[in-house]
């Protein structure tokens, strides 16, 4: 296409993960000529919390585009190079758009309300940069329901590390085949009884690997479950990637099952707060079994635990999943007695800062929204995660909690009729729009409130924001700058 086409007519470039339509399929957009949008899709990752699905909503692209539109209240700009700037909505996440300067010219056009005129135009509005001229901030936030229960499977205490911050007894304890069946039966019970339309189970422990033959039962039985019951299966074995013999590699990639690996920030702070029982570190034996799972063609994911220690000036963990092209993210510490103290938050800031500073060197093909936390900048969301809700955890006793970090919290079994409904309302996850502190925050539904557990109760009406909100506050910006930079960069734009 010549320039004098790119004059003419808009020309707006996407993520091919979006799902919306290129406007135009002509490749100038490094003219600079025309309006340019970039827009990242959602961010894949499997982590060891309990997530909150996607809400079941049409996305803003489906609607019809008709009326008077206008900027989105608080819509967040930052620029990235002199020609392009990121655009993001933080009353209705829906990922980071970058424009250059003719679509942020025509972008300010909707000041006041006017007509969609143009496909620049009408891409702004199916992106969230662009409302009705009517919508309330939270108009697009999604409903609270989902498709998938998910459910922890706690099939062994017993592991080969002893982490620092680990809120797991360790001993020998492991569940037998009799539990597993009935823990797999009970999940799939409630999912039917609630109307989920897919089951997702995590293989956890302590490591789940030293309980490996109960895994590949439990893995025959819940495909026969689902099978059955009509209900689509995915499922996780969540890993400290010390020991992946062949054979579990080998399973795991012929089911198809996700592999998902935890490290620390750093090599030193992995080697000396995740040590090995013989007191050695386990970094290195982790980084060969992460590399060993490529060659069966599996793509671990990196849940990589941010402590904040003093020492971590290097993002080992972060570097290696870059280097490998592997999906991760950053999660902050939970400390099992209580909260962050100020300069555990502090620590983390610096930490995440050099992570991002790595990353921007080697930006990622993959999104960044879902890599900070529990934060997820793909959608709009109430809650952090489905603990309360749509989450359960069984332990190797059969027992049932509402999350990982609270198995000491029994509030049901296996044996009752339906373990979700005694898991709901038994867990104290309200929407973030009723946590003290949080309803007037402009990133509210980017966070979800961040992790419940981590959220201080500061008034009357229930919790109140989270430990890490300061951290939130000033890493989102950095966030949204970043993958702006990860999408110019990806279309050889700067």
């Amino acid at each position: 296409m010549n320039k004098v086409c790119a004059k003419q007519q808009p020309l707006v470039v996407y993520d091919d993960r979006t799902g919306i339509p290129d406007a135009q399929d002509c490749a100038c957009a490094a003219d600079g000529l025309g309006p340019v949008a970039l827009h990242s899709g959602p961010a894949a990752g499997d982590t060891d919390c309990a997530c909150v699905p996607a809400a079941e909503e049409a996305p803003a692209h489906t609607a019809a585009l008709h009326g008077r539109w206008r900027l989105a209240p608080g819509l967040y700009t930052q620029p990235l190079t002199r020609d392009y700037q990121a655009v993001f909505n933080p009353g209705r996440p829906a990922g980071v758009a970058v424009l250059n300067a003719a679509a942020r010219d025509l972008l300010q056009t909707f000041q006041e309300p006017r007509l969609l005129s143009d496909c620049t135009s009408h891409t702004l509005a199916a992106l969230g940069v662009l409302v009705p001229h009517d919508a309330q901030q939270n108009a697009g936030c999604p409903p609270d329901h989902a498709s998938t229960v998910t459910a922890w499977l706690h099939v062994t205490n017993a592991c080969d590390l002893g982490c620092a911050y680990c809120y797991v007894h360790k001993d020998g304890s492991a569940m037998d085949a009799a539990t597993g069946r009935a823990a797999v039966d009970a999940v799939f019970r409630s999912a039917a009884q609630h109307g989920f339309r897919a089951v997702k189970l995590k293989y956890a422990g302590g490591e789940p690997t030293l309980n490996f033959s109960l895994i590949r039962l439990l893995h025959a039985e819940a495909h026969t479950q689902a099978e059955r019951k009509g209900l689509v299966l995915r499922e996780t074995l969540i890993s400290n990637g010390v020991r992946l013999p062949d054979d579990v590699l080998a399973f795991v990639a012929e089911t198809g099952m996700h592999l998902s690996v935890s490290l620390d920030f750093c090599s030193d702070a992995h080697n000396r707060q995740r040590a090995r029982r013989d007191g050695y570190g386990a970094y290195e034996q982790v980084r060969r079994n992460v590399e060993r799972a490529g060659q069966y063609g599996i793509r671990p994911h990196l849940s990589i635990t941010v402590t904040g220690a003093e020492d971590e000036r290097s993002p080992d963990a972060v570097q290696l999943a870059l280097d490998m092209g592997l999906p991760f993210n950053l999660n902050f510490v939970r400390p099992a007695d209580g909260w962050p103290a100020d300069d555990v938050v502090a620590g983390v800031i610096r930490s995440v800062r050099l992570a991002f500073a790595a990353i921007e060197s080697k930006p990622p093909a993959h999104s960044l929204l879902a890599v900070l936390d529990r934060a997820d900048f793909s959608q709009a969301h109430r809650r952090s995660c489905g603990a309360g809700r749509t989450y359960l955890v069984i332990d190797h006793r059969g027992r049932v909690s509402p999350c990982q970090m609270q198995m000491h919290r029994e509030v049901g079994d296996i044996r009752s009729p339906d373990p979700l409904a005694a898991v709901r309302g038994s867990f104290s996850n309200p929407p973030v729009d009723e946590r003290c502190g949080c309803a007037a925050c402009a990133w509210r539904y980017a966070c979800g409130g961040g992790c419940p557990l981590m959220s201080r109760p500061t008034g009357p009406q229930g919790e109140g924001t989270s430990s890490y909100c300061a951290a939130y506050r000033a890493l989102y910006p950095e966030l949204i700058r970043l993958e702006g930079l990860r999408l110019l960069k990806s279309r050889r734009l700067c």
